[in-house]
């Protein structure tokens, strides 16, 4: 999980040299630590280098994030968290297979950004053992229960609305729009004979598979449940007239030549919960890592620790 942190980084400090003495500056201290100016500066300049594209907070926002920083630290160590260099190798892993790059292409790729290979790896090191801190003090304390889920579902149920809907097959031939008039009928004939089929007992969607030319053949013509005011015209006004398991008269259309099978109507309704029920838990569980992470963040760490800020 990448930490909120990573959303209060930079600050503009200045072109100006600054004097020793006003880098050295206390701005804050943790636990009694100080925190100085120049430290802040360069952990800045550190940010800058591995986001140059974020947009820079004011200074107060750097100096909490740094804080945070040392907070974090305190916590991984006072839990004895260890990340071991093949958790690092594999995470480096993961990062050259998903930008597409090798050993060599991956410590171009930091060098272009002035950032040294032996810090990169330090810099993994750190989130690891924060992803680690994280699911141990948060992760494993936040739950979202079937009751969370059906109260979600219940509550925006005017989301999940299902217009009325029909499930269709269809058989199509292809025929040209200016095709003459003996192929036109040539075709005809061939739909009139495959229905005829059908109408005498024979499978639909096995004819379907068999002599439909449009790309549903393969799914013996399945078209799935569609709303019937969003199909073409022709068959818009087909459909109105059938009742389920009923096989169409011939209808031409720009495509060709097709027989539709009304296989059943579904009336309007809503989206089963069984159907949301993963998604609204994901949805809902993020939100509350989120929340818990920034109560923990914000509150929990700073009650085992004194902080002071002084700017």
């Amino acid at each position: 999980m990448r930490t909120w942190i990573a959303t209060v980084l930079l600050v503009f400090l200045g072109a100006a040299p600054l004097g020793a003495e006003v880098v050295n500056r206390i701005v804050a201290s943790v636990d009694g630590e100080p925190i100085t100016l120049y430290e802040l500066n360069q952990f800045v300049a550190k940010q800058r280098a591995l986001t140059p594209s974020l947009k820079m907070p004011d200074q107060n926002e750097a100096l909490q994030a740094l804080v945070t920083e040392k907070l974090l630290a305190k916590e991984i160590a006072a839990k004895g968290i260890h990340v071991h260099d093949e958790d690092i190798d594999r995470y480096i892993d993961h990062i050259k297979q998903a930008n597409h790059l090798d050993d060599d292409g991956l410590k171009e790729a930091l060098k272009q950004q002035g950032i040294d290979y032996q810090k990169y790896r330090d810099q993994v090191r750190q989130e690891i053992e924060k992803v680690q801190l994280m699911n141990r003090e948060i992760r494993s304390k936040v739950n979202v229960s079937p009751e969370d889920v059906n109260r979600y579902y219940e509550a925006h149920k005017k989301e999940y609305e299902l217009p009325a809907r029909v499930k269709v097959r269809q058989i199509m031939l292809r025929l040209d729009p200016d095709a003459p008039d003996e192929i036109v009928q040539a075709v005809t004939q061939r739909l009139e004979d495959l229905r005829a089929q059908i109408l005498k007992g024979a499978d639909f969607a096995k004819i379907a598979k068999e002599s439909s030319e449009d790309p549903a053949a393969a799914d013996g013509g399945d078209l799935g449940e569609v709303d019937p005011s969003k199909v073409i015209s022709q068959f818009e006004a087909a459909l109105a007239k059938m009742k389920e398991g009923e096989v169409s008269e011939p209808i031409r259309t720009p495509n060709g030549l097709h027989l539709l099978k009304l296989e059943k109507r579904i009336e309007a309704g809503y989206q089963p919960e069984g159907d949301l029920a993963a998604d609204i838990k994901e949805k809902l569980y993020n939100e509350a890592l989120d929340e818990r992470y920034k109560r923990w963040l914000l509150e929990d760490i700073q009650k085992h620790h004194y902080v002071e800020t002084k700017l």
